[in-house]
Order: structure tokens, then sequence, then C-alpha cells
């Protein structure tokens, strides 16, 4: 007659106790946090592919463009100055430019770093208007293609400091095979996005 009655208090029948369900909630929980952890990691890595991509795309039409603009502004001043005053004011001239060119890179260098806290910043803001495209899985593939190589560096899926950046641009500069393939890559995957409204 005592094996069959019911526990008012525990609710179990023959008296046993009952064992909380806790593990299986925290279990899912962490389950939860894990998978919102792995989304936010993801999303981190594609954000920072795209805006380090950019930065180094623009840095490298801006180097360009300096230099260009540097080598004509050096054979118009010689040349105009040789004009005037003879050839050796024109070298005069084309020596003081040529002295003056790490000041023009120092000032590159912090326009670079600018611009990639701007594009960090610009895309930080519009995070809400990017969220709903990163489910495509296109976007994917850009972070799979920086893995794949291993410059020794922070990946371009990290948020870079100055320095790190300038040691990319410098892969970049010097032709480094390895780095051109990558970059050749990524700049065709973000030519493949979808883009914003």
């Amino acid at each position: 007659m005592l094996l069959g009655y019911q526990d008012s208090i525990t609710g179990v029948t023959g008296g046993s106790m009952a064992k909380p369900k806790t593990s299986n909630t925290k279990n899912q929980t962490a389950q939860n946090d894990a998978a919102l952890q792995n989304k936010t990691d993801r999303e981190g890595k594609i954000m920072n592919a795209i805006a380090n991509t950019s930065v180094i795309l623009m840095s490298t039409m801006m180097d360009a463009f300096t230099q260009v603009m540097v080598k004509t502004t050096v054979a118009m001043a010689s040349g105009i100055a040789g004009a005037m005053g003879g050839k050796e004011v024109g070298e005069e001239v084309n020596n003081e430019v040529k002295q003056k060119m790490p000041e023009v890179d120092e000032k590159m260098k912090t326009m670079i770093s600018d611009m990639k806290k701007d594009i960090y910043t610009q895309m930080g803001q519009r995070r809400k208007e990017i969220d709903p495209l990163l489910s495509n899985p296109i976007f994917d593939m850009g972070p799979k293609i920086i893995e794949k190589y291993d410059f020794k560096l922070p990946k371009l899926t990290q948020e870079l400091d100055d320095n790190t950046f300038a040691q990319y641009m410098q892969l970049l500069v010097s032709e480094d095979a390895h780095f051109a393939e990558m970059f050749k890559a990524l700049v065709e995957w973000m030519n493949s996005l979808p883009k914003l409204q």
C-alpha cells in the first residue's frame, strides 16, 4: 500500500525524489550562447575582411595616384627651373622635391590610417543594414580565402592596427606572389557581393 502512494510534495509515485531538470536547461543555454558567439565571430570576420580589403584597395589607388603626381611635379618643377635658371637650378629643385618624399609618405600613412578608422566606423554604424545580407553564404568566401594564407601577421579577418596594416601594404608594394594571389581573389569576392540599397 505504501509503494503505490504519490508524494504530494514531489509529485513522484513511489516516494522517490524527483531530479531537477536544470542540466538540460544549462546545456541548452550553453548551446545558445555558443551559437550566438559563432554567429558574432563569423559576422566580425566577414566585416573585417570587407573593411581591410577595401582599405588596401583604396590605399593602393591613392599610393599610385600620389606617385604619379609626385613624379609629374618633380618633372615640371625641375623642367621649369632648368628653363629659367639653367641645368644646375633644375637639378637642385629635383633634389629638394625628392628630399620631401619621406614627408609625403608620412602624410600618406596618416591619410590611410584615418581612412581605415573611418571605414571601421562606417561599417559599425551600418551594421543593422548589413546584418540581413550576411546570411548569404557568399559572404563566407572572403574569410575562407584569407584563412588559406599565412603571412605571419594577424589575419585580415581581424581589426588591424596601423603597424600590421603597413606590413600588409609592404607585401603588396614588394609584389609578394602569395599576397597578390590572395588579394586578387579577395577583390573578385568583393565584386561578387550583393550591394546595399
